[in-house]
């Protein structure tokens, strides 16, 4: 934890595969954490995956002392009971709006006065679930990228009310635990992330179903292409170095050939008919059967730890 960030108490709601994340997260950085799933047996189940996580980081030197992190996680039987006492509150529940507009009212009601209230939401905008909130101030999008104690980016989107002392707040305490806040400055549904992501996507299914490229040829143009420089640099910084006059000089030597791309791009989203997926699950099935998704799960895990030991960008300061 950063010798200047006090240590907090946080709830994290929610315990699936993001919110076992966030406790990790924010126990490594030496926070009291309090994990609550109205499903039953959730957390009782969690708190062995986060020891696996945490094993698993120390094993690649992301982590120290495991037992000492796994000492400031705290089972909870009722919201309750998680929100006694917090600053901060991570809500990690399923991708539904109903359901969020249901758990945040109950957080508003229920959370500590001050408490900053925030969702690993991943495209819903948050004027479905965060409006007409008495507390509205204080609640916030937290978007992470999963798994998010592997890829520290984290999309920080402002409510219909939230005020810019809780988004400091926010992205203080997220900038304190390793992570790195993004500001969004407008509501978008999708995000900046996963519009990105998709727009490729979408460009590669329509070159693979059209018959240009394979999908496994698909992944070694990311893989050995794009992706190696995105890695550590942005599209718009990438185009900055390729032309020794930066960006505006790119920019205006290559318009023509650019513009000329873009208007051949499929803008029309992919229908992803049964066919294509039939064709991309047998391809992928040649490169990594079904039955060893979990085995090749581990494998991209073990690959990211060492980018994020690599990069240097996911350790807070101090344990």
């Amino acid at each position: 934890m950063n010798q200047k960030q006090v240590s907090r108490r946080i709830a994290c709601i929610g315990v699936g595969n993001l919110g076992r994340a966030w406790a990790a997260i924010f126990a490594r950085a030496g926070h009291e954490v309090a994990l609550y799933d109205s499903a039953a047996g959730a957390v009782t189940a969690a708190l062995p995956a986060i020891e696996s996580t945490l094993a698993a980081m120390a094993e690649a030197d992301l982590v120290g002392d495991t037992k000492a992190v796994m000492a400031r996680i705290r089972p909870c039987e009722t919201l309750a009971e998680a929100l006694v006492g917090v600053d901060y509150i991570q809500e990690s529940v399923i991708e539904d709006v109903e359901v969020k507009r249901s758990v945040f009212r109950m957080l508003d009601d229920q959370a500590p006065p001050g408490a900053v209230i925030a969702s690993s939401v991943s495209s819903i905008p948050p004027s479905e679930f965060m409006a007409n909130l008495k507390g509205g101030d204080r609640c916030i999008v937290a978007h992470p990228v999963n798994p998010p104690h592997l890829i520290p980016v984290v999309e920080v989107m402002l409510g219909p009310a939230t005020s810019e002392e809780t988004y400091e707040s926010c992205c203080a305490l997220l900038s304190g635990v390793g992570q790195v806040p993004v500001r969004l400055n407008k509501e978008i549904f999708g995000y900046v992330l996963n519009r990105l992501q998709f727009a490729l996507i979408n460009e590669a299914l329509h070159l693979v179903d059209g018959g240009y490229v394979s999908a496994k040829d698909v992944d070694k143009i990311v893989k050995y292409g794009l992706g190696r420089r995105w890695a550590f640099m942005g599209p718009f910084e990438t185009n900055h170095l390729n032309a020794s006059g930066g960006i505006e000089e790119y920019y205006s030597k290559f318009q023509g050939a650019i513009g000329g791309i873009m208007k051949e791009l499929f803008l029309e989203p992919h229908s992803l008919s049964p066919e294509l997926i039939s064709r991309l699950a047998k391809e992928m099935e040649q490169t990594t059967p079904v039955a060893d998704v979990p085995v090749r799960q581990e494998w991209r895990d073990r690959q990211l730890m060492a980018l994020t030991g690599h990069f240097g960008d996911m350790r807070p300061t101090q344990e």
